[in-house]
């Protein structure tokens, strides 16, 4: 370990290296290999039986709330390469991406598992979700909020509304809370079509993005959702063309 780190106790004016602070910390203190002299050896034994006082810069909140809160919802570009599909023409597309954002298959798992706490009622209604333009083609997309920005307090309202008990709202929360927010792969095979124009349509290719944040007591988990479903979107955001096929 390099002597050249130094750290400051200003309290009693020392400065003591850091190889000493660790001896220190480790019981080590009065037979360190450091060499020091009585007097800054005594001074060392009154801080470690000092007690420990010193200013609090800030604390815990201490409302923490279990729960869901949905920080942004909207569509978000996933290439960068552009594309053009003629008038009443089409385009296959075919393209693989690396995105921090929760696997296709985490979201079906999330989507299944919502969906088996509802009662026969309330599926019918999470079924039909899947077929709105804010669900991305996914059910989960929408349930918490349906498609917009959402409070912990707000999302547990929605959650109310839809039926689930509290030990299910907490089932829910349990698995969110262990999916990993990691960089993961993206693969896309399918077809763009222009049946609406008759010119060219140039642009991008978008999807319905979720980014949620998970709280359970002191711990708090950030995660982005892409939905399966994926649309081309002009350069000036005035056409939008439906794309046949998902995310996986």
């Amino acid at each position: 370990m390099s002597t050249s780190y130094r750290a400051e106790i200003s309290r009693q004016g020392l400065t003591i290296p850091r190889e000493l602070i660790v001896e220190l910390m480790m019981g080590n203190g009065e037979s360190s290999s450091l060499s020091l002299d009585s007097k800054t050896a005594k001074q060392l034994a009154a801080i470690r039986r000092t007690p420990f006082s010193l200013p609090t810069l800030f604390r815990a909140n201490g409302q923490v709330t279990d729960g869901v809160s949905i920080a942004s919802y909207g569509q978000g570009q996933v290439t960068g390469g552009m594309f053009t599909v003629p008038a009443h023409g089409e385009i296959t597309v075919d393209f693989k991406l690396k995105l921090l954002c929760v696997t296709p298959q985490d979201v079906q798992n999330l989507s299944a598992l919502i969906r088996s706490l509802l009662d026969a009622s309330h599926q019918h209604v999470f079924d039909d979700l899947q077929k709105t333009d804010i669900s991305g083609g996914a059910s989960l997309f929408g349930f918490f909020s349906f498609g917009v920005s959402a409070s912990y307090s707000e999302v547990k309202h929605t959650m109310d509304a839809w039926g689930l008990s509290e030990p299910n709202q907490q089932t829910i929360v349990n698995n969110m809370m262990q999916i990993a927010q990691k960089t993961n792969d993206f693969n896309y095979s399918g077809t763009v079509y222009n049946r609406v124009y008759d010119y060219a349509v140039t642009g991008n290719i978008f999807g319905i993005v979720m980014d949620a944040t998970i709280q359970q007591q002191q711990f708090s988990n950030q995660l982005r959702f892409l939905a399966p479903s994926v649309h081309l979107q002009s350069t000036d955001g005035t056409a939008t063309l439906p794309a046949i096929g998902k995310l996986y």
